[in-house]
């Protein structure tokens, strides 16, 4: 084996080594991305769940407002014991 084929086994392996680690990157990249949407997506659904929460805590703020003045209207008055 002379020296031309042994630059030509090296620059072989060179290049398909760039193309894996080409591929390799373009993978990693789609792999980013679709990460980076799945954590916006997570965002969104946390600040939903933070409205709904809210949302329901002032409607059980309302309710027991409601309770309070219903206890108040349907009262009924004690007889006083003689």
């Amino acid at each position: 084996m002379d020296w031309t084929q042994t630059l030509a086994i090296i620059a072989s392996v060179a290049v398909i080594l760039t193309g894996y680690v080409f591929i390799s990157n373009k993978r990693i990249d789609d792999t980013n991305k679709r990460i980076d949407s799945i954590e916006r997506r997570i965002e969104q659904v946390e600040d939903e769940i933070r409205d709904i929460r809210r949302e329901l805590s002032e409607i059980n703020r309302r309710f027991d407002r409601i309770e309070s003045l219903l206890y108040r209207v349907l009262e009924i008055p004690h007889k006083e014991e003689k």
